[in-house]
Formats: structure tokens, C-alpha cells, sequence
């Protein structure tokens, strides 16, 4: 066999099934929930925030005390409520990344202006929410 075949099959193969990279990590300063059981961080795979397009969030949850939160439920509302209507899509948690990181697909903002994105958590330490400001 051609050596620089092999060396070139070698290198394609251990990508193939190499460590999947996921979302660089969150960005935002943590924020305490409603009732403090819970600290979210969070970042937008789509930097600055766009009007009309589809992106990612990476949702870090975290204990009171900053410990990673595992097998939480995230459920996702909002909306603009100078407009009173809702999301225009239904976002909601598809991965859990590892320490404390949930994927958040199916974001999108249709218009510019005051959104409200709440994030509602509920694990073992029970259920809480918080409620995010965006102004696009």
C-alpha cells in the first residue's frame, strides 16, 4: 500500500470517529432563577442576534452553589409583550452537552424589538424560571 494513502486514511479515520466538538461555551454572566434554586448561563450560536434566522443556544444550568445541573427539563416561552404574541417557533432543549449544558435548537426572533425569553427548569432542586430581555 501507498504510504501516503495510509497516512491519509489513517488521519480521515480518526476525524471520523474522532470527539464531535459541540457548542463553544456559554458567554452570558450567570443569572440567579426567580427563586434562586438555579444559575443559567446562555449563548446564541448566532453572534450578533439576527432578525429572521434560525440559531442555537447553550444553556448552562447550575445549582445555587454553582455545581452543574444534569437530567434537567428546560421548557422555553416569550415572546414580545409590547406586541402580545409569542415566539414565532417552538425552541425547546434537544442534547445534553455534559457539565451542566443543554442544546437549545429552534430559536428565531422575526422582528426587531423588546423580546422576553423565559427558561423554565425543573430538576431535582424542583422548578424555576427565568425570564431573559432582548432588545434586537
Amino acid at each position: 500500500m501507498n504510504p501516503r494513502f495510509l497516512l491519509l486514511a489513517l488521519c480521515c479515520a480518526a476525524g471520523a470517529f474522532g470527539q464531535v466538538d459541540d457548542p463553544e461555551p456559554v458567554s452570558s454572566p450567570p443569572q440567579f432563577t426567580k427563586l434562586e434554586r438555579y444559575q443559567i448561563r446562555y449563548a446564541a450560536t448566532l453572534q450578533p442576534i439576527a432578525i429572521n434566522q434560525m440559531h442555537q443556544w447553550t444553556v448552562r444550568v447550575t445549582d445555587a452553589n454553582g455545581n452543574p445541573v444534569e437530567n434537567a427539563s428546560i421548557q422555553v416561552s416569550g415572546g414580545m409583550p409590547a406586541h402580545d404574541h409569542g415566539l414565532p417557533t417552538a425552541p425547546r432543549t434537544t442534547v445534553y452537552l455534559g457539565d451542566g449544558r443543554y442544546l437549545l435548537e429552534g430559536m428565531k426572533f422575526h422582528m426587531g424589538g423588546a423580546w422576553e425569553v423565559v427558561l423554565t427548569v425543573e430538576a431535582a432542586q424542583g422548578k424555576d424560571s427565568l425570564s431573559l430581555s432582548l432588545d434586537l
